[in-house]
Protein backbone atom coordinates (compact mmCIF):
# COMPACT_ATOMS: atom_id res chain seq x y z
CA UNK A 1 0.00 0.00 0.00
CA UNK A 2 1.58 3.62 -0.79
CA UNK A 3 1.92 6.18 1.84
CA UNK A 4 -0.94 8.25 0.35
CA UNK A 5 -3.64 5.86 0.74
CA UNK A 6 -3.09 5.83 4.11
CA UNK A 7 -4.95 7.24 7.01
CA UNK A 8 -3.15 9.34 9.42
CA UNK A 9 -3.36 6.78 11.95
CA UNK A 10 -2.42 3.90 9.82
CA UNK A 11 0.79 6.04 8.14
CA UNK A 12 2.07 6.78 12.30
CA UNK A 13 2.09 2.93 12.52
CA UNK A 14 3.57 2.41 9.33
CA UNK A 15 6.46 5.04 10.14
CA UNK A 16 7.16 3.35 13.21
CA UNK A 17 7.17 0.24 12.22
CA UNK A 18 9.45 1.14 9.11
CA UNK A 19 12.08 2.71 10.86
CA UNK A 20 11.71 0.51 14.09
CA UNK A 21 10.82 2.45 17.08
CA UNK A 22 7.88 3.97 18.29
CA UNK A 23 7.04 7.57 18.92
CA UNK A 24 6.98 9.05 21.97
CA UNK A 25 3.88 10.96 21.54
CA UNK A 26 1.56 8.75 18.97
CA UNK A 27 -1.48 10.72 19.29
CA UNK A 28 0.44 13.83 18.48
CA UNK A 29 2.12 13.21 15.81
CA UNK A 30 -1.61 11.42 14.17
CA UNK A 31 -2.95 14.95 15.02
CA UNK A 32 -0.54 16.90 13.32
CA UNK A 33 -0.52 14.49 10.46
CA UNK A 34 -4.15 14.89 9.79
CA UNK A 35 -4.21 18.66 10.11
CA UNK A 36 -1.05 18.43 7.30
CA UNK A 37 -3.63 16.63 5.01
CA UNK A 38 -7.07 18.43 5.98
CA UNK A 39 -5.79 22.05 6.10
CA UNK A 40 -3.54 21.54 2.79
CA UNK A 41 -0.89 23.07 4.92
CA UNK A 42 2.08 20.86 3.74
CA UNK A 43 4.42 23.37 3.44
CA UNK A 44 4.11 24.55 7.15
CA UNK A 45 4.35 20.76 7.93
CA UNK A 46 7.60 20.54 5.92
CA UNK A 47 9.51 23.48 7.70
CA UNK A 48 8.19 21.46 11.21
CA UNK A 49 9.50 18.23 9.78
CA UNK A 50 12.76 20.29 8.74
CA UNK A 51 13.39 22.06 11.86
CA UNK A 52 12.87 19.33 14.33
CA UNK A 53 15.36 16.96 12.25
CA UNK A 54 17.89 19.97 12.61
CA UNK A 55 16.92 19.96 16.51
CA UNK A 56 16.96 16.26 16.45
CA UNK A 57 20.52 16.32 14.95
CA UNK A 58 22.31 19.33 17.18
CA UNK A 59 20.84 17.67 20.21
CA UNK A 60 23.13 14.49 19.50
CA UNK A 61 26.02 16.39 19.07
CA UNK A 62 25.80 18.40 22.34
CA UNK A 63 24.50 15.21 24.41
CA UNK A 64 27.68 13.78 22.88
CA UNK A 65 30.14 16.03 24.40
CA UNK A 66 32.35 15.01 21.58
CA UNK A 67 33.41 18.95 21.13
CA UNK A 68 36.38 20.44 22.78
CA UNK A 69 36.63 23.73 21.95
CA UNK A 70 34.96 26.28 23.79
CA UNK A 71 34.11 28.78 20.92
CA UNK A 72 32.41 25.44 18.92
CA UNK A 73 30.43 24.73 22.18
CA UNK A 74 28.70 28.26 22.23
CA UNK A 75 28.01 28.10 18.58
CA UNK A 76 26.42 24.80 18.55
CA UNK A 77 24.69 25.62 21.90
CA UNK A 78 23.18 28.98 20.07
CA UNK A 79 22.15 27.27 17.07
CA UNK A 80 20.74 24.72 19.42
CA UNK A 81 18.48 27.36 20.87
CA UNK A 82 17.79 29.32 18.49
CA UNK A 83 16.28 26.10 16.36
CA UNK A 84 14.50 24.81 19.56
CA UNK A 85 12.26 27.93 19.71
CA UNK A 86 12.01 28.13 15.88
CA UNK A 87 10.48 24.70 16.16
CA UNK A 88 8.31 25.49 18.86
CA UNK A 89 6.92 28.94 17.45
CA UNK A 90 6.41 26.64 13.82
CA UNK A 91 4.64 23.87 16.06
CA UNK A 92 2.32 26.75 17.46
CA UNK A 93 1.75 28.56 13.71
CA UNK A 94 0.81 25.71 12.34
CA UNK A 95 -2.27 24.38 15.15
CA UNK A 96 -2.90 28.26 15.39
CA UNK A 97 -6.34 27.98 13.27
CA UNK A 98 -7.56 24.91 14.81
CA UNK A 99 -9.48 24.87 17.98
CA UNK A 100 -9.88 22.11 19.43
CA UNK A 101 -9.21 19.81 22.90
CA UNK A 102 -6.35 18.01 21.08
CA UNK A 103 -4.99 21.67 20.28
CA UNK A 104 -5.10 22.91 23.88
CA UNK A 105 -3.16 19.44 24.72
CA UNK A 106 -0.41 20.10 22.59
CA UNK A 107 -0.22 23.64 24.05
CA UNK A 108 -0.20 22.48 27.42
CA UNK A 109 1.90 19.76 26.94
CA UNK A 110 5.03 21.69 24.15
CA UNK A 111 4.36 25.34 24.21
CA UNK A 112 4.44 26.47 27.71
CA UNK A 113 8.34 27.87 28.97
CA UNK A 114 9.47 25.53 31.45
CA UNK A 115 11.69 22.87 31.33
CA UNK A 116 9.36 19.34 31.55
CA UNK A 117 7.40 21.53 27.84
CA UNK A 118 10.75 21.66 26.59
CA UNK A 119 11.85 18.25 27.13
CA UNK A 120 8.44 16.85 25.77
CA UNK A 121 9.39 19.48 22.49
CA UNK A 122 12.38 17.64 22.68
CA UNK A 123 10.55 14.14 22.31
CA UNK A 124 8.21 15.70 19.85
CA UNK A 125 11.22 16.56 18.04
CA UNK A 126 12.38 13.23 17.65
CA UNK A 127 9.11 12.12 16.51
CA UNK A 128 8.83 14.74 13.65
CA UNK A 129 12.59 13.45 12.46
CA UNK A 130 11.20 10.57 12.08
CA UNK A 131 8.27 11.25 10.41
CA UNK A 132 11.33 13.44 7.99
CA UNK A 133 13.21 10.48 7.79
CA UNK A 134 10.63 7.90 6.64
CA UNK A 135 9.25 9.98 4.12
CA UNK A 136 13.18 10.43 2.82
CA UNK A 137 13.79 6.79 2.96
CA UNK A 138 10.59 6.04 0.88
CA UNK A 139 10.94 8.69 -1.46
CA UNK A 140 15.25 7.98 -1.82
CA UNK A 141 15.45 11.95 -0.94
CA UNK A 142 17.81 14.07 0.86
CA UNK A 143 16.70 16.04 4.07
CA UNK A 144 16.44 18.90 2.54
CA UNK A 145 13.86 18.42 0.09
CA UNK A 146 9.91 18.92 0.37
CA UNK A 147 7.70 16.46 1.47
CA UNK A 148 4.82 17.19 -1.60
CA UNK A 149 1.22 17.27 -0.42
CA UNK A 150 0.46 13.52 -2.47
CA UNK A 151 2.70 12.00 -0.05
CA UNK A 152 0.79 12.77 2.68
CA UNK A 153 -2.65 10.67 4.15
CA UNK A 154 -5.52 10.69 2.49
Amino acid sequence: MKTDDLKPDELALEIQEFMGRKFNHPAHIVFLLELAFQDGSHEKFNELLFTSKYVTGLKKIVSSGSYTEDKYMEKIFKEFNVNVQKMINTLDEYIEETSNSMVREIKNTYLKMDHESLARSLELAEDLSLCKEYYNRKSGKSDNDQIKPEMLPH
